[in-house]
C-alpha cells in the first residue's frame, strides 16, 4: 500500500486492518468499538515525575557542590530512567499516548512487521534494503517517500 502510494502518509491503522488479497471481502463488522485502557501514564504519575525530577535536580546541585561523584552517577540514572518513562508515555506534539488504544497496537505493530521485512529484503538484496530504509518512515502514520520515486508500477 505504502509503495503504490509515495508520499502519502496512511494511517498505522489502516495498514494493520487492511483487507489482503487472499481475503477479499472478509466481514470486520459486528465488531464493538476499539477502546483504550487510558493514558500510559496519568496526571497524578505526571505530578509525582515533575516532582522526583526536581528533587533530583537539587540532590544532583548539593551532590556536585560536595564533590561527591558517586552520588552525582546515581541520581543521574534515576534521572535517565525517570526520563526514558516520559519520553515513552508522550506521542508527537507532546500527546500522552494511551495504552491498548487500536491506534497505538497498530502503530507498534505495523512498525515492527515493516522493519523485519526492509530486513529480509535487505538480506537478500541490500540495494533495495537501504532505499527503503531510507524511504519508508513508520509512526501513526507511515509514508514512503523516496528521494526519486522508482518506475514501477504496482
Amino acid at each position: 500500500m505504502l509503495l503504490a502510494r509515495p508520499g502519502t502518509p496512511v494511517p498505522a491503522l489502516d495498514l494493520a486492518t487492511a483487507v489482503t488479497v487472499g481475503h477479499p471481502g472478509r466481514d470486520h463488522g459486528g465488531l464493538h468499538r476499539p477502546a483504550d485502557t487510558g493514558e500510559l501514564i496519568d496526571a497524578t504519575a505526571r505530578a509525582a515525575y515533575r516532582r522526583r525530577l526536581r528533587e533530583l535536580a537539587e540532590e544532583t546541585e548539593e551532590a556536585d557542590a560536595a564533590g561527591d561523584a558517586e552520588r552525582s552517577a546515581r541520581l543521574a540514572v534515576e534521572q535517565d530512567a525517570l526520563l526514558g518513562q516520559l519520553s515513552a508515555a508522550y506521542g508527537l506534539g507532546g500527546r500522552a499516548r494511551r495504552t491498548g488504544s487500536a491506534a497505538e497496537r497498530a502503530r507498534t505493530a505495523v512498525t515492527a512487521r515493516i522493519r523485519t521485512a526492509v530486513s529480509r529484503i535487505t538480506a537478500v538484496h541490500p540495494e533495495l534494503g537501504r532505499h527503503l530504509q531510507a524511504a519508508v518512515r513508520t509512526g501513526t502514520f507511515c509514508e514512503y517517500r523516496p528521494e526519486q520515486a522508482p518506475p514501477w508500477r504496482l
